[in-house]
């Protein structure tokens, strides 16, 4: 089952538990597979990039609120994260991302910070599903100034 089929048959069953945030969840989900490909026909790599970059401008969304101390919005917000996290693949662990990052330094012949976009790339290639932030943070410790 595709993650398109997927996400119509989740709207069905939130339609009928009257779950109003999961409902609305995927609708958006769906309108953004939609919006690429009007007949909704995306493959799934090409559908969880677009829910990947939804999800981190969730995030983003998610400590602007939490900044401002709306409460409120930001409960939503997590609960629409986690809707989408489940279409997309499970997230590397500290220290996976890290090992990967040893690999990609040692691949790419990286020494200092300078060569981090060349360790990036490195790393894009070995798995493309790291996470950036992360990956910068770890790699920032592991590179000499």
């Amino acid at each position: 089952m595709t993650i398109a089929e997927q996400i119509n048959e989740g709207i069905k069953d939130a339609m009928r538990k009257q779950d109003k945030i999961r409902l609305d969840t995927l609708r958006m989900l769906k309108s953004k597979i939609l919006a690429v490909d009007a007949r909704g026909g995306l493959a799934d790599n090409e559908v969880q990039k677009l829910f990947k970059t939804y999800a981190g401008n969730l995030q983003e969304a998610l400590e602007q609120a939490a900044a401002l101390n709306r409460q409120e919005i930001a409960d939503k917000l997590k609960e629409e994260i986690t809707i989408v996290q489940e279409f997309l693949p499970k997230a590397l662990s500290q220290e996976e991302t890290k090992t990967l990052i040893i690999k990609a330094i040692a691949e790419s012949g990286a020494k200092t910070k300078k060569d981090f976009g060349i360790m990036m790339k490195s790393l894009m290639k070995l798995n493309s599903s790291v996470d950036g932030k992360l990956a910068k943070e770890l790699a920032n410790q592991l590179l000499a100034d």
